[in-house]
Order: C-alpha cells, then structure tokens, then sequence
C-alpha cells in the first residue's frame, strides 16, 4: 500500500490503533489537573473535554499535593491526541468519569473563590459533580463548549 501523504498516514494509524486495542482515538484538552469528585475526594485527577465527552481520570498523592501549590493548566493549553478506552477509564478507579455530552438532561456550572465545578444530571437520572481550582480554565472553557451543546440544559 503507498500512503501519499501525511494525513492519509496518520489516518492509516488511527484506524490500526482503533482496530487493535479497541480505543478511541480522539483529539482532547487538558482542562484541569486539580478535578476532584466532591469535598470527600482529597485526590486530584485530570479533567479533559472530548469532541463529545468529558472525562475525568484520577491522579495520585504526589500529583495531588503539586496541583494544589501550583497554578494548574495553563490557558493557552493546546489540544493533544489521545487513545482511550472509556470502558478501561471507568474501571480504572471509581470516581474516574466519562460524561457523554448526549446524555446530560441538565448541568449546571458554578464559580467560587477558590474552586468551580460542574454538577450534571444524566437522562438516566445519576448525577456527577466535578471540582476544580477556580484558577484553571475549565470553567470559561465548559462554558463555550457547553452552552451551545446543551442550550437551556445549562444554567450557570
């Protein structure tokens, strides 16, 4: 097979990787480092918007205790190319998350001193809190991504 150009390469291997090990391969931004799942998980993890989910992974110690001094995500964070298995996410730990934008029937976004969140109820009735540091920029960011997703869905 000739591959005539970069993209059709990258293509090639997205398939091939999809194929293989049955992940996604999706396009993602780090939107916080310090996302945990409410007051009683001193843990932090990573918050990531996906073109059609957010997911959220837990860290460990050490990487709680440096997001907690230092000053997050920067803004300017690019987007990056991720695999993942959201199957392989949620069975990892079980306060890691994978909130499909579709199944959302309302969230709502909320800002404080020192930290933000997003609490959001599924179609299916369960409900999910994510916090983060108000000093990152998941909260702007979820915002333009959300608000033309969910419409009135969203208050904020």
């Amino acid at each position: 097979m000739r591959v005539r150009s970069l993209e059709a390469w990258d293509a090639l291997l997205d398939d091939a990787v999809q194929r293989g090990y049955g992940l996604k391969v999706q396009h993602a931004q780090l939107l916080a480092a310090s996302c945990t799942t409410g007051w009683f998980d001193w843990l932090h993890g990573e918050l990531w918007l996906l073109p059609d989910s957010l997911v959220r992974i837990r860290g460990g110690f050490v990487d709680s205790v440096v997001h907690s001094i230092s000053p997050g995500v920067p803004e300017h964070k690019a987007t990056t190319v991720i695999g993942y298995d959201p199957a392989a996410v949620l069975a990892g730990h079980r306060t890691n998350k994978v909130i499909p934008f579709d199944g959302i029937a309302h969230a709502r976004l909320h800002r404080g001193l020192t930290t933000s969140g997003l609490t959001v109820t599924m179609t299916d009735g369960t409900h999910h809190k994510l916090l983060w540091l108000s000093s990152e920029p998941a909260r702007r960011i979820l915002t333009d991504r959300l608000l033309p997703v969910l419409g009135s869905r969203l208050t904020r």
